[in-house]
């Protein structure tokens, strides 16, 4: 009886594909890019890891982000005294270049960017020092304000392990806790 209506039996066909279509792509987004990313309603972008070679800018939704130069001290002059790092420890020292393309001022601090390394087998959250510990001018403040437009070029430390390359990492976190996509800033420190 399946077989007599050739048309009926095309149209039923025709239907169920059509169906299956539609189920699979309920609640569908889009199919991530070559970064992981996915679009939310309105556009932002969300879940990805995008990779920067060194020397390179970051173009994150609200500033645009560069490594200008990564130093690793052995001993470092602080203002009480020169410190030596501890056993198997370095202090990295990374000037960043940080320019508001947001259009609005922008809430910051030197914690919104870490510092990685392979074998970083405890994923301990590496965050840095800036003028507030360190006392120094060149150093950018812990917490502070990116105005609309502005520009800064400053400098922040990190205590890790003494390694060859690190990775600086920043995640766009939005208003509403959306978290947006992760930066990744290949740093290799020159030896001071």
């Amino acid at each position: 009886m399946f077989m007599r209506n050739n048309k009926f039996n095309k149209m039923v066909i025709s239907f169920l594909v059509a169906l299956t279509m539609m189920i699979g792509c309920v609640g569908c987004k889009g199919k991530p890019d070559e970064n992981g990313s996915m679009k939310s309603d309105d556009g932002r972008s969300y879940g990805g890891t995008i990779y920067v070679d060194e020397g390179n800018e970051a173009e994150t939704a609200f500033f645009h982000v560069k490594v200008d130069e990564a130093y690793c001290y052995d001993t470092y002059q602080f203002e009480d005294g020169l410190y030596q790092a501890d056993q198997g420890m370095a202090y990295v020292v990374l000037k960043l270049t940080i320019r508001n393309t947001y259009g609005k001022d922008l809430p910051m601090s030197i914690t919104d960017f870490i510092l990685d390394f392979e074998g970083n087998e405890e994923k301990n959250v590496v965050t840095g020092y800036g003028k507030t510990e360190l006392k120094d001018e060149q150093y950018m403040d812990n917490l502070f304000t990116l105005k609309q437009g502005e520009s800064i070029s400053k400098y922040v430390m990190y205590t890790v392990k003494k390694k060859d390359a690190y990775t600086l990492k920043y995640t766009e976190f939005y208003e509403d806790q959306l978290e947006g996509d992760t930066f990744c800033i290949a740093v290799t420190p020159k030896k001071k």
